[in-house]
């Protein structure tokens, strides 16, 4: 949403890069999201749904939709290379699947990074799944800013 504010609505592109980890890009929710049920692993469908009420209190889907709101129905082009993180056991997993194939048709440059049976947040828990993570989100950075 701030890369496109910032473009839309103040003529502005400043970031050379876009670190995209977890992120949820459709606030009406996506397959995965609606369906994850209620298994503790950081996030559940029940969060989402919560979560989405007090960010948009009493707002219907087809209001979920805009694109000011769900950037995933943005327009996408013009936008800088970005590197969307995800854990196949992460309930936002189509969210970062489904941008990350709408970055690409928009023309800009992605790289998608899949971490099996990474859950919500891995990246912030002890282990060698996140420290791979963290490695390839660095090099991503740092070639970004080269």
């Amino acid at each position: 949403m701030t890369l496109l504010r910032l473009r839309d609505r103040h003529r502005r592109t400043p970031f050379g890069a876009a670190n995209l980890v977890y992120g949820v890009y459709d606030l009406r929710m996506a397959p995965a999201a609606r369906a994850f049920g209620s298994e503790r692993l950081v996030l559940r469908t029940v969060d989402i749904e919560k979560f989405c009420d007090a960010f948009l209190p009493g707002m219907n889907d087809e209001r979920k939709s805009d694109a000011d709101i769900s950037p995933l129905f943005a327009n996408l082009r013009g936008l800088c290379p970005a590197l969307f993180t995800i854990g196949t056991r992460d309930a936002l997993v189509d969210d970062s699947l489904f941008m990350h194939a709408r970055w690409i048709a928009a023309g800009n440059r992605a790289n998608l990074d899949v971490h099996p049976g990474g859950a919500h947040g891995f990246t912030l828990f002890p282990g060698t799944q996140a420290g791979q993570s963290l490695e390839r989100q660095a090099a991503f950075l740092k070639a970004a800013l080269a």
